[in-house]
């Protein structure tokens, strides 16, 4: 191995290890707020929309975490960008990339002086997009390049487009159920087949600068039933498109990157059924925004 090849690889393992920490840093991201909107908190649902989902102690404990897993990563995050500019015969194909990466990373660092106590889902919104397109980043970094790994140039183009089509629609989704997060509107069906929409649907609930719903004990409101719909109207469009993506990725010889795309979209789907037919519980919340994470992360890695 020469020495820029080794270098290289040194690079391909620093971006795995910001993976890993971006992962744990979405998955308590994801902790922090739904216990702030009383995910799992008790007497329930009469205590949804309230801070009572986790003890003070834990969230607090939770944000610890959360902030050493973010110090820690922007100066490994600093290591990709010199590394991969680094002169050599062979300059690191992924170093803007990394470049990226940073920018993302100093963004969010930015957006989190208004995170806490923010009301207004467009905060909501700027955290998660931002922490899974950091994500994406990273395990594009950690994984384009390899021999195992197929880049573009190594797909159909039906692959390419289902998977484009993929990405757009799960990036649309995530995006709703962020917005139905950040409105409180969790509880607007009060069940996975009972979720009539209102007489009058009301499009201010898609504005994310608009408050959180006023939402009263025991109550369900219809109001974001719309939100409902339309996020699992993009689950369907994106979920299907993932599927032909990973039908073509099998037909390119890619049978192993096909089952994984498969298997994330089985799970994703099956995890946002059960949250909605068992209530919102906090660990099934947590665990669909970990998998929406690992799949836009592996559809982006792939376009």
């Amino acid at each position: 191995m020469t020495a820029s090849s080794h270098r290289i690889a040194v690079l391909r393992r620093t971006a795995w290890i910001c993976t890993g920490l971006v992962l744990s840093i979405v998955g308590l991201s994801a902790s922090i707020r739904l216990s702030a909107n009383g995910l799992g908190c008790a007497p329930w649902p009469q205590c949804y929309g309230q801070a009572a989902g986790a003890s003070g102690t834990t969230i607090e404990v939770l944000r610890v975490l959360h902030r050493v897993s973010a110090v820690l990563l922007l100066p490994l995050l600093l290591v990709l960008v010199m590394g991969g500019y680094s002169r050599s015969t062979e300059r690191w194909p992924q170093r803007w990339l990394a470049v990226v990466a940073v920018v993302i990373a100093l963004a969010l660092a930015v957006l989190g002086r208004w995170t806490a106590g923010a009301r207004v889902p467009a905060i909501t919104l700027g955290n998660l997009l931002g922490g899974l397109l950091l994500l994406a980043v990273c395990a594009r970094m950690a994984l384009a390049g390899r021999a195992s790994w197929p880049g573009p140039a190594r797909l159909s183009r039906g692959s390419r487009r289902w998977l484009r089509w993929g990405a757009f629609a799960l990036l649309l989704q995530v995006a709703l159920g962020g917005l139905l997060s950040g409105a409180l509107a969790g509880l607007s069906c009060a069940s996975l087949l009972h979720c009539p929409l209102p007489q009058a649907l009301n499009w201010e609930i898609l504005n994310p600068w608009q408050p959180p719903l006023d939402l009263t004990p025991s109550t369900f409101r219809p109001q974001g039933a719309l939100l409902h719909w339309l996020h699992r109207g993009m689950a369907i469009v994106s979920g299907m498109s993932a599927l032909l993506a990973a039908r073509a990725l099998r037909r390119d010889g890619w049978p192993r990157i096909g089952a994984a795309l498969f298997a994330l979209v089985l799970a994703e789907a099956t995890l946002g059924l059960l949250l909605v037919s068992a209530g919102l519980p906090l660990l099934i919340a947590i665990a669909h925004n970990l998998f929406a994470a690992l799949l836009l992360a592996l559809l982006l890695a792939l376009v």
